[in-house]
C-alpha cells in the first residue's frame, strides 16, 4: 500500500460507513424487481390394476396422483401495477428419466405476457384452457389424480390440452369475479394438437363458496380414444389415433367449504362432430373432502358418464398423510365399469383395449386401481 493511498483510507472508510445504507435502499428494491422460480413435483408409487387387458398386474409407474414436472415462472416488477410474467414447463418420466413427449422441452407450458393491476393479463404461447383453471378445482381427480379423471379427460380437466399459439386473456378481480378468453391458431401438426381453438371461462370465490365454468371449441383435434377413454366414439371410426372435425366442451361446478369439509359438484358436456356424425358425452360428479388436522386429508367421490348407449362409472377413495409441507405419501383406490360396448380403461393406464365396429370385445366391463405412492413437491 503506498503513502498516499494510506493516507485516504479514513475518509474512504468513512465514505463506506455513511454510503452503505443508502445504497442499500436503493439497490434492495431494484432487485425485487425481478425473480425466477424453479418449481416441481415428483410422484412415485405402486399400483394394482385388476382388469388391465384382461389380467390383474402390478406396474411400477410415476405421475399418478399429479403429473411429475419442473418449471421455471419469472416476473419483472414494471412499476404502476404492471409486470412482465413467464412461465416454461416440463412433464418428465421419473423412471425412466425421459421427457413425457418426445422432442418438446416445455411439453406442458410456454408463455410470456403481460399482467397489471387494473387492466387484467394477457399471455401468448402454449396454455391451458379454463376448464384447468376454473373447473379442475371441483373434481376426484385434483386430490386423486390419474384414475379419477373423466373418460378421455375430453373435457380437459386433468390438463392434456396443452394449446399452442395460444393469446389469452384473463380479468382483473373484480370482488371475487374473474373472466376471461382465449384463441388460438392451428398447429403445424395437427394430429399432434389441435385446429384452431377458442374457448371462455368465469370463476367466482367469496369466503367458502367457489364457482366456475368453462367452454372450449377445438376444431381438427387429434385423439386416440380407445386409449384414452375406452371408446372409439363413432362406431365406424378406427380403433387407434384420429382426428375429428370439432370437440366442442362446457362446464360448471362449484364448491362449499364448511370447517374440515368441502363439498364439490360438477357437470361437463362434450359434443364430438366428424363428418355427418355427432353425439354427446355428459358427465356427472359429486365428491367430498374432508381434512383431519394438518396432515390428514380424507376424499371419496362418484362420477357418472353417458354416451349413446355407452356409459362408465367411477367411485374413489383417497386418504393422504402430510409428513411435512413439501412431502406426503397416500394410498388410493378406484373402481371403474363400463358398459354399452365401452371398455374399462384408466386415463394414462397403459391398456389397449379391442373392438369390433366400435363395440368392445376385451374381458370383464370393470377393473379396480389401488396404488400407493409418495409425493414430493419443490
Amino acid at each position: 500500500m503506498t503513502r498516499l493511498a494510506a493516507r485516504r483510507t479514513p475518509l474512504a472508510s468513512l465514505l463506506a460507513v455513511l454510503l452503505t445504507p443508502a445504497l442499500l435502499a436503493v439497490a434492495a428494491p431494484a432487485e425485487a424487481q425481478s425473480s425466477v422460480q424453479l418449481y416441481g413435483i415428483i410422484d412415485a408409487g405402486l399400483t394394482y390394476f385388476s382388469n388391465l387387458n384382461g389380467h390383474g398386474t402390478f406396474v411400477a409407474n410415476d405421475g399418478a396422483i399429479q403429473a411429475n414436472r419442473w418449471g421455471l415462472r419469472g416476473t419483472e416488477d414494471l412499476g404502476d401495477g404492471r409486470r412482465v410474467i413467464f412461465a416454461l414447463e416440463n412433464g418428465f418420466n421419473l423412471y425412466s428419466g425421459t421427457m413425457v413427449q418426445s422432442g418438446v422441452l416445455f411439453s406442458r407450458q410456454a408463455w410470456l405476457g403481460l399482467q397489471d393491476n387494473t387492466l387484467g393479463t394477457l399471455t401468448l404461447g402454449k396454455q391451458y384452457d379454463f376448464f384447468w383453471d376454473n373447473l379442475t378445482q371441483f373434481t376426484m381427480g385434483q386430490l386423486a389424480g390419474q384414475y379419477s379423471w373423466h373418460p378421455g379427460d375430453f373435457d380437459h380437466l386433468a390438463g392434456t390440452l396443452h394449446i399452442n399459439n395460444a393469446i389469452k386473456y384473463t380479468s382483473p378481480n373484480w370482488a371475487g369475479l374473474t373472466v376471461g378468453g382465449l384463441y388460438a391458431t392451428p398447429s403445424s401438426d395437427v394430429s399432434a394438437g389441435t385446429g384452431r381453438v377458442f374457448a371462455f371461462g368465469a370463476k367466482y370465490a367469496n369466503d367458502g363458496l367457489s364457482l366456475g365454468a368453462a367452454y372450449t371449441n377445438t376444431h381438427n383435434s387429434g385423439v386416440n380414444a380407445p386409449t384414452q377413454a375406452g371408446t372409439t366414439i363413432f362406431p365406424d371410426l378406427p380403433p387407434g389415433p384420429a382426428v375429428l372435425d370439432n370437440i366442442a366442451s362446457w362446464g360448471v361446478g362449484g364448491s362449499y367449504r364448511y370447517g374440515p369439509n368441502t363439498t364439490r359438484l360438477l357437470f361437463t358436456s362434450t359434443r364430438f362432430r366428424n363428418g355427418n356424425e355427432s353425439t354427446v358425452m355428459n358427465t356427472y360428479e359429486a365428491n367430498q373432502i374432508y381434512r383431519w388436522g394438518p396432515a390428514w386429508t380424507f376424499m371419496a367421490g362418484y362420477w357418472y358418464s353417458k354416451m349413446g348407449v355407452q356409459k362408465w362409472q367411477n367411485v374413489t377413495g383417497l386418504a393422504d398423510y402430510a409428513l411435512s409441507k413439501r412431502t406426503d405419501v397416500y394410498v388410493e383406490a378406484t373402481w371403474l365399469y363400463a358398459g354399452g360396448g365401452a371398455a374399462p380403461v384408466f386415463l394414462g393406464g397403459g391398456a389397449a383395449p379391442t373392438f369390433v365396429k366400435g363395440t368392445y370385445t376385451g374381458q370383464g366391463p370393470s377393473s379396480t386401481a389401488v396404488r400407493i405412492g409418495m409425493r414430493h413437491t419443490f
